[in-house]
C-alpha cells in the first residue's frame, strides 16, 4: 500500500505490522534478592556489564549452559575515578562497549548490572558529582541515557536493566516505601517493569508492576521456578513458547 500523496516526500511511512521478539525489562530489587540470577536466565549469548558484586557466585551456574561475556567495571571504578577526566574516560569506554554489544549480531541479551551505577557513572562523567546539580542541567544527560535505551529497541536485542532500591521521600519525609534507584524515566521507556523479592519462607517472587506489551500481565506474581526470563517473556508475548526465549 502506498502512502497518501500529501505525505509523499515526508518522513511518514506505513507502520510495520511485525513483532520483534525482544524485551526491554526494568528490574528492581533489594540486595541478594535475585537480580543477577534472573538476568542470567535470559537467552544467550549475553553481554553483561558488571558494576556490582552480583555476578560472583551466580554466573558459574549458567556459564556452562550458554555463552556469557562479562565486562568488569568493579575494579576500573576503583582505579580510574580519582579525577573528573577519568570519570569521562570510563563513561566513554562503557559507551563504546555498550554500542559494540548492541551491534554484535551474535549477542541476544545485554545486561546492565546495575543500571543504577551506570546512571551514577554518567552523572559523574558530566557533572563531577551526584548531588547539588540544578534540574535544568539534566536535559542533555537525560537525553544521552535515553539514547542508550533506544539503541536496544533499534538493535532487536533483549535489554535487562537491573536496579537497586532506595527509600522514598515526599517533602523531605520518608514514606516508608521503597523505589527504584536510577534514571527516573526508565519505567516509561522499557516494555515491562518487574520487582523481585523473597518472602519469609524464602520463596522467590517476580511481580509484574506494568507491561506495555500485554497489560493483562499487570499484577502477575511468578514464584520460584516460574520467576525467570523465558516464562516472563511468554507472558509479555502471548503465543510464544519458552523455547523461543531459551
Amino acid at each position: 500500500m502506498t502512502i497518501p500523496s500529501k505525505l509523499a516526500g515526508t518522513g511518514f511511512k506505513e507502520a510495520d505490522t511485525g513483532v520483534k521478539l525482544r524485551i526491554l525489562v526494568g528490574v528492581e530489587a533489594l540486595e541478594k534478592e535475585g537480580k543477577t540470577h534472573f538476568a542470567l536466565t535470559a537467552p544467550g549469548p549475553l553481554a553483561v556489564f558488571d558494576f556490582d558484586t552480583g555476578m560472583e557466585g551466580v554466573v558459574h551456574k549458567f556459564a556452562g549452559k550458554k555463552k556469557i561475556y562479562v565486562s568488569d567495571y568493579r575494579r576500573l571504578g576503583n582505579v580510574m575515578t580519582n579525577t573528573p577526566e577519568n570519570w569521562v574516560l570510563l563513561w566513554e569506554k562503557f559507551k563504546r562497549e555498550y554500542i559494540a554489544a548492541m551491534d554484535a549480531p551474535e549477542i541476544r541479551t545485554v545486561v546492565l548490572d546495575t543500571a543504577t551505577e551506570v546512571w551514577e557513572l554518567l552523572r559523574m562523567a558530566r557533572f563531577g558529582k551526584l548531588t547539588q546539580v540544578m534540574p535544568y542541567h539534566y536535559g542533555p544527560v537525560n537525553a544521552e541515557y535515553r539514547e542508550l535505551i533506544r539503541k536496544a529497541y533499534a538493535s532487536g536485542k533483549n535489554l535487562i536493566l537491573l536496579h537497586k532500591m532506595k527509600d522514598e521521600y515526599v517533602n523531605d519525609k520518608r514514606t516508608g516505601q521503597l523505589k527504584r534507584s536510577g534514571f527516573s524515566d526508565t519505567g516509561f521507556l522499557v516494555q515491562v517493569n518487574v520487582r523481585l523479592w523473597r518472602d519469609e519462607d524464602n520463596n522467590f517472587h517476580l511481580f509484574v508492576k506494568d507491561c506495555r506489551q500485554n497489560p493483562d500481565a499487570n499484577g502477575m506474581d511468578l514464584m520460584n521456578d516460574m520467576a525467570n526470563f523465558p516464562t516472563l517473556a511468554t507472558i509479555v508475548f502471548p503465543g510464544t513458547e519458552e523455547g523461543d526465549w531459551g
